[in-house]
């Protein structure tokens, strides 16, 4: 994370007050959050679309009255949990227009069907009909397509993606980004005493994320790696080679979804570790009953937004819809108000780089966040505690950046 000494003052027009206050008002602050539900939606949050077959295209829509135009780019069609999801986000992004009072924007909503070539399509179509941003896609490799569009006509593109090798000069991240957990995680463990660390990953991309993270960040408190092994589908190997260094370590972290976490745990203790004896860390992805059922993973700690938020977005949109709220809904939630709030107070400035960039940030469902001027994020989020009751907050969300 950032250091005091790393902000900028906020930009001229752009108060601690108005990013915090008034750009968050009612909407935005109706709540914080709870997690990432599995790898799968977390890591991209899809990787692209799935098998099978796709919905009928559905026609572009148009949302709300007023005068400033946004583009919202969805898989709405695509096969699988992508269109399921995508229609989730559609139902939150019109929730938040329904819930912002007076919002002075119409959303320009395009079905890019889950591909590249939908979302250039989606994004040529909003441009054309005015859009002064562009909200989404949703799969990393349907951005570069949009973002080839947005940067042409220097427009501002907020991105659903997890994946930030996407992210750059204009194209932002309002994702989960397994970084913000590490840095988190390994701040607070380093805060309690932690200073000797291992750690398991899987053999993946995003595995290959947690590396680069886990290894910066215990590198930026002073501390020492004496064990870090990846695995694939073979976990006895590496879990050997862990388990006998971790006597030389004060805390493990396993970062995968709920199931693995807890297989690879299994894998530990069969060889040999006894995993009540060190602190185990984790990611947003132990948010998982599979992880609170676990007796050896009791006591763990895992950095997530605080799930209050979650739970009280969730039931206002069981109220409006009928059903339940993907986990990934909240994003387009949290964007749109995001968009009403900067359309009201911030004037011709409202979706400039300067403005997206304020080091303050802006506050969602799920807690502070904040853009970054290479188009990543920073997330303010909590530390939980595994209990078989259900997590428990050690730490909470900061109420500010910085400090």
């Amino acid at each position: 994370m950032e250091g005091p000494h790393h902000r900028k003052s906020p930009p001229s027009g752009v108060t601690r007050r108005t990013a915090l206050g008034l750009i968050v008002g009612a909407p935005l602050l109706s709540a914080c959050s709870g997690v990432q539900q599995s790898l799968s939606q977390f890591t991209s949050p899809f990787s692209g679309p799935e098998a099978g077959p796709a919905g009928p295209p559905q026609q572009p829509q148009a949302v709300g009255t007023g005068q400033v135009k946004v583009g919202l780019i969805l898989p709405l069609s695509a096969a699988g949990n992508a269109g399921v999801a995508a229609q989730s986000m559609r139902n939150a992004a019109e929730m938040a227009l329904a819930e912002f009072q007076n919002p002075n924007i119409q959303l320009l909503i395009k079905d890019d069907g889950g591909s590249a070539q939908g979302a250039s399509q989606g994004t040529q179509q909003a441009l054309s009909e005015g859009a002064e941003i562009i909200l989404g896609p949703l799969f990393a490799g349907s951005v570069p397509a949009a973002a080839q569009l947005t940067r042409t006509r220097g427009v501002s593109l907020i991105a659903f993606s997890t994946d930030s090798s996407v992210a750059g000069r204009g194209v932002y991240l309002l994702s989960f980004l397994p970084e913000s957990d590490i840095n988190r995680i390994v701040d607070y463990s380093a805060g309690i005493g932690k200073r000797s660390f291992a750690a398991m990953v899987p053999d993946n991309a995003y595995g290959n994320v947690v590396e680069a993270a886990f290894k910066q960040a215990v590198g930026r408190k002073n501390g020492r790696i004496v064990a870090f092994e990846k695995y694939g589908a073979d976990r006895a190997t590496p879990a050997r080679s862990v388990a006998q260094a971790l006597g030389q370590a004060d805390a493990l972290l396993i970062a995968d979804d709920g199931d693995s976490v807890v297989a690879t745990a299994d894998a530990l203790t069969a060889a040999g570790a006894n995993l009540r004896n060190i602190q185990m860390l984790g990611t947003g992805l132990w948010d998982n009953p599979r992880v609170a059922a676990s007796p050896v993973l009791q006591g763990g700690l895992y950095a997530a937004p605080d799930p209050a938020g979650f739970r009280n977005f969730a039931g206002r949109y069981r109220a409006k819809f009928g059903g339940e709220p993907v986990r990934t809904a909240t994003l387009a939630y949290d964007a749109v108000a995001l968009m009403a709030a900067l359309a009201r107070t911030q004037g011709a400035q409202r979706f400039a780089p300067e403005t997206l960039t304020n080091p303050s940030g802006f506050a969602g469902i799920d807690g502070l966040f904040r853009f970054r001027s290479d188009g990543t994020n920073e997330r303010g989020l909590a530390v939980m505690k595994v209990a078989s009751g259900g997590a428990t907050p050690v730490a909470g969300s900061p109420k500010s950046f910085g400090a």
